[in-house]
């Protein structure tokens, strides 16, 4: 499949390897130029020296100086020299011929400064013409090399231009290339993404069939079903909540006739005689009524909405109005056992503390314990951290080694909490419980709102398990002074 990365690449690569190949012309430009500079040095050398060599012959003949007629001829053996080594370049300047001119000018003036037997008159003309032949040589040597250059210069410019004109319009190409490959499937998928902003969840169709847009589309397609099922469950959520709120009312228009009742049988009770048969009855009556109005004050008080307010209450009684309101699932007296530190209490919010409870309980009989224990006891967090395989959650940055802290476990017979589940428990709307089981299983939020709520408290909670052997829930809530005084 193609890729976005390997399209880059390439275009990358394309783009180096023109870079390189630029370098690469560029340093051959610079190393003819230097050649072309050192050319021109050796021809200002030989000019130089032709210069020096006529200035001696002038001294020569004007002071009859032998010093100088040594030194012209010495120069004009190195001008000899030149030449010879520099042939080939003085060739490329100027023509075959006026080199072979130059080298009889040179032979002449050599030979004519040693000429014996000839006037000094007729010498020193000789050697003045052949003298003047060889600087208006080197003259035009010099002339050339510095045309040459200037054309040399020129041609590299104009190259060097050309290139890089050539490398801008090929990474202007190479934009584009990027720009189509990349910022117009881009653009098609942020229009597909315009109707997800308006709630309306259409699958993504992959604007482009490279490897990197096929994965975004295939993810982002995911993300739509995990929003779809998210927003079901919150919907159901809400339902739930709504139904809580209905309940509440009803309980409350409950109350009245079940107090009704319970007055009725009590009047009932002291109208008949003392040995009466049915007195019994009427205290069933009077006793169930109460019961009765005893769920329904305790439903209203956890349904009833308000802010954190934790007090002092005896765990045993939040625990008994949590049992209470689990009803019909409330778990047998011989399935559930009870091991708590005598009069304990816990500063709580009562209300939030029975929710937390009431998710533990009705979570492990979901699961499918049949067994029940739930101990409490005053610790400190060092000497009761969880063991390492543990899911924590809740503020554990709170905890250090000599807090003071209630701890609450929940031990249950269930099967157990797989390894890889374990880690997620906490996590918000996640559940291992596929359809078809109903929608009072709720839609995993349990765990999450009781990490919640325990971290609202300053405390956190951990889950323990081994596959088949149950599943155990501990809490650790931090003690306060208060606590500790009525303790």
């Amino acid at each position: 499949m193609r890729s976005i990365r390997g399209k880059i690449g390439l275009a990358y690569g394309a783009l180096a390897l023109l870079g390189v190949v630029f370098m690469a012309i560029v340093y051959a430009d610079l190393r003819y130029l230097e050649q072309r500079i050192a050319d021109g040095v050796a021809v200002s050398d030989f000019r130089e020296r032709t210069l020096e060599m006529r200035r001696h012959e002038k001294n020569y003949f004007l002071y009859r100086d032998p010093a100088d007629r040594f030194a012209a001829l010495e120069l004009a053996d190195g001008v000899v020299t030149d030449l010879t080594l520099r042939h080939a370049l003085f060739q490329s300047l100027v023509p075959t011929t006026e080199l072979a001119l130059l080298a009889r000018a040179l032979e002449a003036y050599r030979r004519q400064f040693d000429a014996p037997g000839v006037l000094e008159a007729q010498k020193e003309k000789a050697v003045r013409a052949a003298g003047h032949t060889i600087s208006n040589t080197a003259e035009h040597l010099g002339r050339q090399e510095r045309a040459a250059l200037v054309d040399s210069v020129k041609k590299s410019t104009r190259a060097m231009m050309a290139f890089a004109l050539a490398v801008v319009v090929l990474g202007l190409l190479a934009g584009q290339l990027i720009a189509r490959v990349v910022a117009r499937p881009l653009r098609e998928l942020e229009a597909e993404l315009q109707p997800l902003a308006e709630g309306r969840f259409t699958r993504f169709v992959a604007p482009s069939q490279d490897r990197e847009f096929v994965s975004l589309t295939q993810a982002l397609n995911r993300m739509l079903e995990e929003l779809d099922v998210r927003r079901r469950q919150v919907l159901h959520a809400e339902k739930l909540s709504s139904i809580g709120v209905l309940a509440s009312g009803v309980a409350h228009e409950l109350n009245n006739p079940l107090g009704n009742i319970s007055s009725a049988a009590q009047i009932l009770a002291e109208e008949m005689l003392p040995d009466d048969a049915n007195r019994t009855w009427v205290a069933q009556i009077d006793s169930e009524s109460e019961r009765g109005r005893r769920i329904v004050r305790t439903l209203l008080d956890y349904a009833r909405r308000q802010d954190f307010q934790p007090q002092r209450v005896a765990l045993e009684e939040v625990l008994d109005k949590s049992l209470l309101l689990l009803g019909k699932r409330r778990p047998a007296e011989d399935c559930l056992r009870l091991d708590l530190q005598p009069d304990l209490a816990v500063w709580v919010d009562e209300q939030r503390m029975q929710q937390v409870f009431i998710n533990l309980l009705r979570n492990a009989l979901d699961a499918g314990a049949t067994r029940l224990t739930i101990s409490a006891r005053r610790a400190t967090w060092g000497a009761s951290r969880p063991v390492a395989e543990a899911s924590l959650a809740g503020a554990v940055a709170e905890m250090h080694e000599d807090r003071r802290v209630t701890v609450i476990q929940i031990q249950e017979d269930g099967p157990g909490i797989p390894p890889e589940v374990l880690p997620h428990v906490f996590d918000p709307f996640y559940t291992t419980r596929g359809k078809g089981h109903g929608e009072e299983h709720g839609v995993g939020l349990g765990l999450f709102v009781v990490a919640e709520i325990v971290a609202e408290h300053g405390g956190c909670v951990a889950a323990e398990s081994a596959p088949g052997d149950g599943a155990r829930f501990t809490l650790w809530l931090p003690c306060r002074i208060q606590e500790e005084t009525h303790a």
